[in-house]
């Protein structure tokens, strides 16, 4: 990514006497060993290997199908290059015709040139609102989508898109790569959803006019002052978040768990549990040449917090962003470079001829817990042990100029971490379940239902030695690293409004085994490497998915298998030695009806993460 991780055995003192749960650290004279992962490119003597794959090579698993109707296309951008952009977005000014559309999606397609590159994140903006969230393949190319029916009154009309993809030239170290992107969109004729949001306020905007902030230790909260239009009758955020520098594997980290904590006039009002999206120049990037790990490409698995009971308090709203564990990361591992990107949207449901005129709280609780890590000395490493869970539930009266709505929101999840560790292995494993439950009733009617597991788990050993001077970058060391990593993610959604009723649900296995060896040249302070030349590389990674997808009952469900294998120095693209997709329309009435999500709310009770850990204790 844009911020490389690499950090081969350290060592760092940890401020340990005693650990127990719930307890506090204090000082001792043991040493953590803390060996983190990479995240890496070939150097332009070995981009050559990388050859011999015509149209694009790195591609999604999940691909909405379309109904049977000939698209209006709009072209964003047409081989947008980004050479040494930074964060500097290309911009242009797009005129989308006013129409019915029944399902907006926006394909991308970027390919790679003029040598080696790191992968890079990617974003996409419209008039400041985050629209995609994705990341490059690191050299040759790739093509990813995302469905954008829900901004279907954002984007009409002229709108300003700002594509964004952080690249960076070096050529002393033979970074040179530039980038040349295609964004297209397609609109397809037919009945529009009903009821979408009319009004978006992007959060948390920079200098170049985008919904973007970072967190880190020393800056770890972000907030925003935002004025609810009168006559909101719902109010939804959507978040982005991405993890770098050294909290690009943040489960690998002492503290592993991220809570992204969301405030509401000081009040907690929602938890995002972030996914453990793993790039293509991350922990062996030859896992992922040709097959990506998981919502790497483009992210489809939202995170959705119900805001509407909290219209109650009032119209002027002060929104802030945490992400936990920061400042207890930087303590334990004497680094501040633990980083989070955060973007995101509020969006709103607004009737302006029918003003909110009162609100009352009828229901607020909101706890969260969090062990802190137990870090436990061993004969040959170290143990570390972590749990964390939260319930939030708000229940709300609205009183309009014209109506009555109740509003209500419960959000409830558990995260375990354990992790393993000596000099020269870690084995690591974070569990991530949450759910929420939302509606609205009366003058407005609306349910959303979220269901989803983030299951991490992997284990690596690895051997580095200096070959030059450590104490000045860059140096170069010999370096070899053997490891397996499986992520299985579960996710499902509905979501109902009015006459307008999404259902999606993925189930994902993926499983990685391999290492390579040869000699990297390390090129900063928190570990960027180049790989300079390939001793060994072998690995075998496969990916499958479920996944279904109903527009008021009827759509298509998908079946993905694809097995990819690494075996040489010479062809470093590797090769898809399986591939089976199927798709198939389907149609079904098993949706939860407004009534199931109401008693679910009420009967609802947060997650424990007692239970997990009691299952994973060392």
């Amino acid at each position: 990514m844009k911020k490389i991780i690499y950090s081969a055995l350290i060592l760092i003192p940890l401020l340990l006497i005693s650990i127990a749960p719930f307890g506090h650290m204090q000082v001792d004279n043991k040493y953590l060993y803390n060996n983190k992962l990479a995240n890496i490119t070939v150097s332009s003597s070995l981009i050559k290997k990388l050859n011999g794959n015509d149209g694009y090579y790195s591609f999604e698993a999940f691909n909405i199908m379309p109904p049977n109707v000939t698209p209006v296309v709009i072209n964003v951008a047409k081989n947008a290059y980004f050479g040494e952009s930074g964060m500097r977005p290309y911009t242009e000014i797009v005129n989308i015709p006013k129409g019915n559309y029944s399902l907006i999606l926006m394909n991308v397609s970027i390919s790679e040139h003029n040598g080696t590159q790191y992968d890079r994140a990617f974003y996409i903006f419209a008039n400041g609102t985050p629209i995609f969230w994705g990341s490059t393949q690191e050299i040759l190319n790739s093509t990813s989508e995302a469905d954008l029916t829900l901004f279907e009154k954002l984007l009409s009309g002229p709108v300003e898109f700002q594509i964004v993809l952080p690249n960076y030239i070096v050529p002393k170290i033979g970074i040179t790569g530039y980038y040349l992107v295609n964004v297209t969109l397609y609109l397809y004729n037919g009945t529009p959803p009903n009821n979408l949001p009319n009004y978006f306020i992007p959060l948390f905007t920079n200098n170049f006019g985008y919904s973007y902030t970072v967190l880190n230790p020393n800056n770890d909260i972000a907030t925003q002052s935002i004025e609810i239009p009168n006559g909101t009758q719902k109010s939804m955020l959507l978040l982005y978040e991405e993890g770098g520098e050294n909290d690009e594997f943040w489960y690998t980290n002492e503290p592993a768990i991220r809570n992204i904590e969301v405030y509401y006039n000081n009040e907690l009002a929602g938890i995002l549990n972030p996914f453990e999206t793993i790039y293509t120049g991350g922990i062996d990037l030859f896992y992922w040449k040709p097959l990506t790990s998981i919502n790497t490409l483009s992210f489809h698995m939202p995170y959705y917090i119900d805001l509407t009971p909290l219209l109650a308090l009032g119209s002027n709203v002060t929104l802030s962003v945490t992400v936990s564990n920061l400042i207890q990361a930087e303590e334990i591992m004497q680094t501040p470079y633990f980083t989070w990107d955060i973007s995101g949207v509020l969006m709103l449901w607004v009737n302006s001829s029918n003003p909110l005129i009162s609100g009352k709280i009828l229901t607020m609780k909101s706890n969260l817990m969090d062990t802190q890590p137990i870090l436990i000395p061993g004969y040959t490493g170290m143990y570390y042990q972590e749990g964390s869970s939260y319930y939030i539930n708000y229940t709300s009266i609205l009183n309009y100029k014209y109506g009555k709505e109740i509003a209500s929101s419960a959000q409830s999840g558990a995260s375990i971490a354990k992790q393993t560790f000596s000099y020269f292995n870690e084995y690591a494993f974070l569990d991530e379940k949450f759910s929420e439950y939302s509606y609205e009733k009366g003058l407005f009617n609306s349910s959303l239902s979220i269901n989803a597991n983030y299951p991490v788990s992997l284990y690596y050993d690895f051997f580095e030695a200096p070959i030059t001077n450590p104490e000045i970058i860059p140096f170069n060391a010999t370096y070899l690293q053997n490891g397996t990593i499986s992520l299985n993610p579960s996710y499902s959604i509905t979501y109902i409004n009015g006459n307008y009723n999404l259902t999606e649900s993925f189930n994902y296995n993926l499983n990685a085994i391999g290492g390579f060896s040869g000699i990297l040249e390390i090129i900063n302070q928190y570990g960027g490497a180049v790989l300079v030349a390939l001793t060994n590389n072998n690995a075998i990674v496969t990916k499958s998915l479920e996944a279904i997808y109903l527009v008021n009952g009827v759509g298509f469900n998908e079946n993905f298998y694809a097995e990819a294998i690494q075996n040489n120095t010479i062809n470093l693209a590797g090769y898809l030695i399986k591939y089976y997709k199927s798709i198939q329309k389907v149609s079904s009435s098993n949706v939860m009806p407004l009534e199931s999500v109401s008693k679910t709310i009420n009967n609802m009770k947060h997650y424990s993460f007692s239970k997990l850990y009691s299952k994973f204790i060392l």
